[in-house]
């Protein structure tokens, strides 16, 4: 079975308008479906309606080592997140965030809905964060989805032994709670995109009328 789905997308202070249609089969719908009350789940975490506040200040005076100050939420408030933001993240779940965004690419050809698409990619990846500020030791760049992802299976998801010394390495240098900081701004940029992208597909699946995105704070 497939679902036919046909709608008008108004761009805001433009009088153009996108028609989109087409079908989607029964395996792809639910995976949407599921994608969406997972979101929903994960949205109304106690983290998220307050607000993923961390900040990092660092220090440096001459003669002197770095100085770290750090304020974090409170931990136990991160891991009941951290445990409902694994559908999106775990790579062998049917609704991890790039499998998703691949699937609405096949549905649709229309290139303003796929540059919005690519867009969401490209928040959810932290490449955004980065344009801003990139933080590096040597080579390796603190605030990238790959030393996130390391961190997520070495200390949080899993307990991986081979990335749990990298991480512990960088923290040599960089200490664990500056780290987390880190994460948590990486991770603020992906509920964004989760955001913009549940939004989205409650139109497609008809579940609500419209959507409006929900921006990135600079």
């Amino acid at each position: 079975m497939t679902h036919e789905i046909k709608l008008t997308v108004n761009v805001k202070d433009s009088d153009e308008q996108i028609e989109i249609s087409g079908t989607i089969g029964d395996n792809d719908w639910d995976i949407l479906e599921a994608f969406v009350q997972y979101a929903v789940e994960l949205i109304s975490t106690k983290l998220v309606r307050n607000g993923i506040f961390a900040s990092l200040q660092i220090r440096w005076e001459q003669g002197s080592t770095m100085k770290f100050g750090t304020k974090l939420p409170n931990w136990d408030d991160v891991i009941v997140f951290l445990h409902k933001l694994r559908p999106f993240v775990l790579q062998n779940e049917a609704t991890f965030f790039y499998r998703v965004s691949n699937i609405l690419k096949k549905i649709i050809e229309q290139p303003f809905l796929r540059s919005f698409i690519d867009e969401q990619r490209k928040i959810y990846s932290g490449q955004m964060m980065q344009e801003m500020v990139r933080i590096s030791i040597d080579d390796i760049v603190l605030n990238s989805e790959k030393v996130l992802l390391d961190w997520l299976n070495a200390y949080e998801y899993h307990r991986d032994k081979n990335k749990k010394e990298f991480i512990d390495e960088l923290n040599q240098m960089f200490p664990l709670d500056a780290s987390k900081a880190i994460f948590l701004q990486l991770l603020s940029y992906k509920i964004d995109a989760i955001h913009n992208l549940t939004g989205f597909i409650r139109v497609l699946i008809r579940e609500q009328p419209e959507f409006n995105l929900h921006p990135k704070e600079e």
